[in-house]
C-alpha cells in the first residue's frame, strides 16, 4: 500500500528557498545510535564558525527554522549563545537531541527557553545505547518519551516532536507509537519515523573517490545485512494506517533520481482528547499554509507553534480542502454524541516519514529532492546524511555495481561416431 502522488501536494521547497537549515555544531555524542551518520572526527565547532554557517543559511537558504543538530548539540559549551544568535537573525532554533542532557535538569531547560529555543525533536528508539535504558523495547520507552514531553510542556510555549528510526525489528511497533502519540496530542506536536538506511558493504558494489577504488569505506553507516535497509516510506505508511485509518499524508517530497520514490511523507491529523482522530489536512490545506506563510513571512514553513487547531479553520480551510471538510463532518458527529466535547480543543499533530538515501542497482544515489536537511561544508551545501564522505574523502563517494563474473562454458563434447 502506498499513497498516490496525485492525492498529495508536492512541497515547493528548493535548494535556495527551503524552510530548514541543518546546523551541525558538534560531532561528539553522549550515546551511540545504530545507523548514525556522524563519526567523532573534529569535536565541537568554534562559535564563530557556527555563526558564519547560520548567516550562510539566512542568506542562501532563506530558512524559517534552524535545526541544531550534531552529534549531540546540548553538550556543546556554547549552545545558549547559538540558540540566541539564531533568534537574533529572526529564525526558529529547533534542537534535535537524544534528551540525555535534559534529564533531571529543569534549570538548563529554562535557560534554553530564555535564550529563545523554539522547541525540541527528541530521538528515542530501541536501538540506542542509552544509559539505564539499554535493551528496552519501544513499549518500555514510552515512559521516557512521556517524561520528556511533560517536562517540555510544563515550561510552556515550546514545540515537542518525537523521532524514531524504524528497523525491521521495530516496524511492527509503529501502530502502537501512533496510538500513543494520539493519546498525548496535547503534549506532542509531531512524530517522525525515519526508515533505516546505510551503505551496503558487501560484494555488490565497489566505491570510488576521485577515480580511485576503495578497498573499504570508513563511514559509520555501512551495513552488511542489506535486508535491513529495505523498509520504505510506503511500509511505514501502511503501519500508520493500521492504527489510524483517518491518517492521510497531504504533502510529499520525491526522489532525486527516480520518478516514483516518495522520500518525505507529511501529514497533519486532527486529534481530539482521548485519541479521537477526525481526519487529516488535505493537499489544498497544505498548499495554502505554504503559500500564505511565504507571502506574509517571506519563507516556507517547516514547524509551527500553533498546534491547537482553530475551529474556525474548519470553515475557512474546509471551503478549499476536502480532508478538512471530512474532518469537520466527523467532528460535529462526535459533538452530537457528546456535546461537552465542543469545549475541548482539537490538535493538529504532524506525522512525518523520511526515507533517504537509496542506493540504486546501477550505483546512483536517490536522495531527497529539495532535501530539507542540507548542511554547510566548506562554504557549500551538502546532504547532512552523507557529509562524512566529504569529511573523510573530500567528495561524495561514487558506487559502481561489482561486475559478476560469468562462468566460462565448457566446450561441447563431440562424439567420434557423429
Amino acid at each position: 500500500m502506498r499513497p498516490p502522488k496525485r492525492a498529495m501536494y508536492r512541497m515547493p521547497w528548493s535548494l535556495n528557498d527551503n524552510p530548514i537549515g541543518w546546523l551541525e555544531i558538534t560531532d561528539k555524542c553522549n550515546i551511540y545510535c545504530r545507523g548514525c551518520y556522524r563519526r567523532n572526527l573534529t569535536g565541537h565547532k568554534p562559535l564563530e564558525q557556527i555563526k558564519d554557517e547560520i548567516r550562510f543559511f539566512k542568506e542562501w537558504r532563506n530558512c524559517d527554522n534552524i535545526s541544531i543538530a550534531g552529534g549531540e548539540p546540548l553538550i556543546h559549551p556554547d549552545i545558549l549563545e547559538i540558540v540566541a544568535f539564531v533568534r537574533e537573525l529572526g529564525m526558529k532554533p529547533l534542537i534535535l537531541t537524544n534528551g540525555v542532557r535534559l534529564t533531571d535538569d529543569r534549570p538548563f531547560l529554562r535557560e534554553l527557553k530564555k535564550a529563545g529555543v523554539f522547541g525540541f525533536t527528541l530521538h528515542i528508539d530501541s536501538e540506542q545505547q542509552r544509559p539505564h535504558w539499554k535493551g528496552k523495547s519501544e513499549q518500555d520507552l514510552l515512559e521516557l518519551r512521556l517524561s520528556y514531553a511533560r517536562m517540555i510542556h510544563q515550561e510552556g510555549g515550546l514545540h515537542c516532536s518525537i523521532g524514531a528510526t524504524i528497523y525491521p525489528a521495530n516496524l511492527g511497533d509503529v501502530p502502537m507509537l501512533v496510538r500513543w502519540a494520539g493519546e498525548h496530542a496535547d503534549l506532542i506536536q509531531g512524530m517522525i519515523f525515519i526508515a533505516f538506511r546505510g551503505a551496503p558493504q558487501d560484494a555488490a558494489f565497489d566505491y570510488y573517490t576521485g577515480g580511485r577504488r576503495l578497498e573499504a569505506i570508513d563511514v559509520s553507516y555501512t551495513v552488511e545485512d542489506t535486508s535491513e535497509i529495505g523498509i520504505t516510506s510506503a511500509d511505514i505508511y501502511e503501519k500508520i494506517k493500521e492504527a489510524c485509518p483517518e491518517y492521510e499524508p497531504g504533502a510529499y517530497l520525491g526522489g532525486s533520481q527516480t520518478h516514483d520514490a516518495v522520500k518525505w511523507l507529511l501529514a497533519a491529523r486532527l486529534v481530539g482528547k482521548g485519541n479521537r482522530v477526525y481526519g487529516s489536512l488535505g493537499p489544498k490545506a497544505m498548499e495554502l499554509v505554504q503559500i500564505f506563510h511565504h507571502l506574509f513571512q517571506g519563507t516556507y514553513m517547516g514547524y509551527t507553534s500553533l498546534w491547537r487547531f482553530p475551529k474556525i479553520a474548519f470553515l475557512a480551510l474546509g471551503a478549499f480542502d476536502r480532508g478538512i471538510r471530512q474532518a469537520h463532518v466527523a467532528y460535529w458527529r462526535d459533538i452530537r454524541r457528546s456535546p461537552l466535547r465542543a469545549l475541548q480543543p482539537v490538535y493538529a499533530q504532524s506525522l512525518a516519514i523520511i526515507q533517504a538515501p537509496d542506493l540504486l542497482p546501477d550505483g546512483r544515489q536517490d536522495m531527497c529532492d529539495s532535501c530539507p536537511d542540507m548542511t554547510v561544508w566548506n562554504g557549500t551545501l551538502v546532504h547532512s546524511c552523507r557529509m562524512d564522505e566529504w569529511r573523510l574523502y573530500g567528495s561524495y563517494l561514487m558506487a559502481q555495481p561489482h561486475p559478476v563474473e560469468e562462468a566460462t562454458p565448457e566446450p561441447e563434447t563431440v562424439s567420434a561416431n557423429r
